[in-house]
């Protein structure tokens, strides 16, 4: 068997001057064009701030106040309570800032009055807890 090897030549394409002919109504077109060309994305951006302001405008629309209660044998806990005295608890056992804190885990244990917590997945000896 033998192989055929073939070329082909791609045809380049002139331009002169005599094929490109400008009128000034071609040429007044262009600028107008590249003038509106400019003045679109002005408007784009504007759009953009608009549907921003309109997004921020629906989540603060959409955010709901929430308070959860546990009740239990005559006795109710606030949730928002428990995690801020879990927050100040753990500051000041370990001397580490608020801020410190990436991840808060909250078992409460209402009949025992107490309320264990794992913050930033450290596992403590005995466990960390505080009283209801």
């Amino acid at each position: 068997m033998s192989v055929r090897k073939t070329t082909t030549k791609a045809a380049k394409a002139t331009t002169t001057a005599a094929d490109v002919k400008t009128t000034p109504a071609q040429t007044e077109e262009i600028k107008t064009e590249t003038v509106s060309a400019k003045k679109a994305p002005v408007k784009r951006a504007a759009a953009k701030k608009a549907a921003a302001t309109v997004k921020k405008a629906e989540v603060k629309a959409a955010e709901v106040k929430e308070a959860v209660y546990i009740q239990f044998a005559g006795s109710e806990y606030n949730l928002d309570e428990i995690r801020a005295n879990v927050k100040k608890a753990w500051t000041e056992e370990t001397g580490n800032k608020e801020s410190d804190i990436k991840e808060v885990q909250i078992y409460v244990k209402p009949e025992e009055r107490a309320a264990y917590y794992v913050v930033n997945q450290e596992v403590v000896e005995g466990g960390r807890k505080i009283d209801l």
